[in-house]
């Protein structure tokens, strides 16, 4: 099943927050997920199962003793895939 999610990773109480979201977004960009990175989060699409485990790799990030990880989820059969949610203001 191809789903979509909005991902925002804000590192607490660092003095490089910048450094730790740019080490995030490598490991979106390293998930061979579709992707784009935003100014507030990054959209992936793909398979349930790889963005699982991008999430999942996420969670387990050891370079940030503390942050907050939000993630919202698209899931449904008749879903508009992200090109097709932003095509017409793009």
């Amino acid at each position: 099943m191809i789903i979509s999610a909005q991902i925002q990773f804000i590192p607490l109480h660092t003095t490089n927050p910048m450094a730790k979201v740019d080490a995030a977004i490598a490991l979106i960009q390293g998930s061979g997920l579709t992707h784009e990175v935003g100014p507030f989060g990054t959209s992936v699409e793909g398979p349930k199962a790889t963005i699982q485990k991008l999430i999942n790799d996420l969670l387990s990030v050891t370079n940030c003793e503390e942050f907050l990880l939000n993630v919202q989820y698209h899931i449904g059969e008749n879903r508009l895939s992200n090109k097709e949610k932003v095509a017409k203001f793009r």
